[in-house]
């Protein structure tokens, strides 16, 4: 830890107005916190671990206001992380000078696989780390992490009220057929030997295993109701309120046909685009990768926890206007996030299952796995050759989700528009993405770069300081407030001058209070700033829109915003779910147009 990674930390929780996942503050201004235990036990058991802050007051904006005693709050953190907790932890700390008073940080790391779940001493309770904070683990939860101690074997136990009956004998055939091709040692071994040792029956002419049912069964879900996905289409702003789900489905069947009926219901809900090339020529591309879509789908139905624990949990799929979001039951088994597509990198939590995969094909020339280890490297690979960003990783450790952000393929004129930049240093996709945003009115800052994209502080300070001396963007403001946008020697001719925030501003252009129009300040003034102020710009917008659709030259004209200014207060409303933009992006004749009002947002 050091002092520009704490500064980035403190400025993302006055921005959140909140603790967040991996960060929790406590005030110690008076004396040590006496409810630290339950927070000590949920970052030991969270994949990653969280970090502590003493030292800061959380009711008025994680203001700094010291801890009472440097050494005395580091010793009783150290006395309770060792006797307050089981089993106990030694967590690493640091003291620093921020803003004029001394805090406290302190680093909980992840607990090993073998020793989770931590425990509260005086109470037995575990905890885990969660968005909201600490939460109880639940009695399914902690035999989860007492499942994980061990391989998981849960695949290769019997279905002891299964027989031979119970399975596809097409897809066994086929199974086998691919067994024999693929390995000179099967192929000399006749069928039921294969089924045998491959690990589809337990024993010749015995029952299936669970990875055999679920491989090649009939209908697995005789015996495993919950071994599903369960999808659905979040409502968009235009559906009426109190829409829950769209084109809510549940595929059954064998993991090849739920892989094949999944991937249909992507395609079907979702758009395909032209994307030019360099070419010039224009081709019609998914909105997701379909190769990428396939690829976590049958990570999630291979890799879900199979323990007894898990089988009441089914996949989830849904699909967002922004992000496709896919999580099952079952953390990360063998590896951590920061690995995941690395080469070679590969662990199954379900060894026998992945390897029938491997030997099943859910179309007539489609393996459920291609091979091992490249799952998420072809992920990885067909987002990028989309112009897409990484997906978002999250490891809870009873739980896995991943998040696929629906970037807008770069369209032509982007395409053109990053060609023209000739920067000095090759701009990253990220950067890539960052800069066309920059293009369209968006300023970035350290943590809006970080919510758009799968990264660190460290991360996107380093790609945000790229764009700056590759001179496609300028930073304005001191570190914790810094923002950064299209750098004013990039602006198309006529466009309306940025406004300059002062160096010592704290918040984002967004954030300038206008004048009225009816007394306009003179160029020499310094803008005010007001906090709040794209809240009152974003209700002044919906207020003016109440007459009907309207373009972004007439909005600006009634609130005596900048474009810039309009522009970030209609992204709030879009977020919130109340605007929605008809036309295009950039386009003159595009209209804005309040979808309700009085609602933030639908579930």
């Amino acid at each position: 830890m050091d002092t520009a990674e704490l500064t980035t930390i403190i400025a993302d929780l006055r921005s959140e107005g909140s603790d967040i996942a991996e960060v929790e503050v406590k005030l110690a201004a008076g004396g040590f916190p006496q409810t630290l235990a339950p927070t000590l036990s949920a970052f030991a058991n969270t994949p990653g671990g969280g970090t502590l802050i003493f030292g800061l007051d959380e009711s008025d904006n994680f203001s700094s206001v010291g801890v009472y005693d440097v050494a005395a709050c580091k010793a009783a953190l150290a006395n309770l992380a060792r006797s307050g907790v089981e089993p106990p932890l030694a967590p690493k700390s640091w003291s620093f000078t921020f803003e004029g008073q001394q805090i406290v940080v302190a680093q909980v790391d992840e607990l090993s696989t073998t020793l989770k779940p931590c425990r509260v001493k005086g109470t037995g309770k575990a905890y885990l780390r969660s968005y909201d904070g600490d939460y109880e683990l639940s009695l399914l939860e902690e035999q989860a992490f007492i499942a994980n101690r061990d391989t998981p074997r849960f695949d290769q136990e019997p279905v002891s009220a299964a027989s031979m009956e119970d399975l596809d004998q097409s897809l066994v055939s086929a199974y086998i057929e691919t067994c024999k091709s693929s390995s000179a040692a099967l192929e000399r071994l006749q069928d039921a030997d294969i089924l045998f040792r491959t690990g589809v029956v337990v024993e010749r002419e015995g029952p299936p295993t669970v990875a055999g049912i679920l491989a090649l069964g009939l209908y697995p879900q005789q015996y495993f109701p919950n071994l599903v996905i369960q999808a659905s289409v979040a409502p968009g702003p235009n559906d009426p309120v109190g829409t829950r789900a769209l084109d809510s489905k549940r595929f059954d069947g064998p993991i090849p046909l739920i892989l094949d009926q999944a991937l249909r219901w992507v395609q079907r809900n979702t758009r395909t685009r032209v994307r030019f090339g360099r070419d010039g020529h224009g081709r019609d591309e998914p909105e997701y990768p379909i190769e990428a879509v396939r690829e976590l789908l049958s990570n999630a139905l291979m890799h879900r926890d199979l323990g007894p624990y898990a089988l009441g949990e089914a996949i989830t799929l849904k699909l967002e206007g922004s992000q496709l979001i896919l999580s099952n039951p079952g953390g990360l088994w063998g590896l951590t996030v920061d690995r995941l597509g690395k080469t070679g990198v590969t662990s199954a939590r379900n060894g026998y299952l992945t390897r029938i995969c491997q030997n099943v094909r859910y179309s007539r020339d489609q393996r459920v796995v291609e091979a091992m280890a490249s799952g998420i490297p072809t992920v990885l690979r067909s987002l990028k050759e989309a112009g897409m960003v990484p997906p978002r990783f999250h490891d809870q450790g009873v739980r896995f989700t991943v998040r696929v952000p629906n970037h807008t393929l770069l369209a032509s004129e982007d395409l053109e528009w990053l060609a023209s930049l000739r920067p000095a240093v090759p701009l990253s996709d990220i950067q890539r993405h960052a800069a066309v945003a920059m293009r369209h009115g968006v300023e970035w800052t350290n943590k809006s770069l970080r919510d758009a994209f799968p990264m660190d502080s460290l991360e996107a300070r380093t790609a945000l300081a790229g764009l700056v001396d590759a001179g496609v963007a300028e930073a304005v403001g001191e570190r914790g407030g810094r923002v950064y946008r299209l750098s004013a020697t990039l602006l198309p001719a006529g466009a309306p001058e940025q406004q300059k925030l002062p160096i010592e501003s704290e918040q984002s252009a967004s954030e300038i209070v206008p004048a009225s129009p009816t007394s306009p300040v003179s160029s020499s003034s310094v803008p005010r700033r007001a906090p709040g102020a794209r809240r009152v710009n974003a209700d002044n917008i919906a207020a003016f829109l109440l007459n009907g659709p309207a373009a972004m030259a007439a909005i600006q004209e009634s609130t005596g915003l900048s474009e810039r200014q309009a522009l970030y207060a209609l992204h709030l409303l879009k977020d919130e779910g109340r605007v929605v933009l008809q036309g295009g992006q950039g386009d003159k004749n595009s209209r804005w147009a309040l979808i309700y009002e009085g609602e933030g947002g639908s579930d």
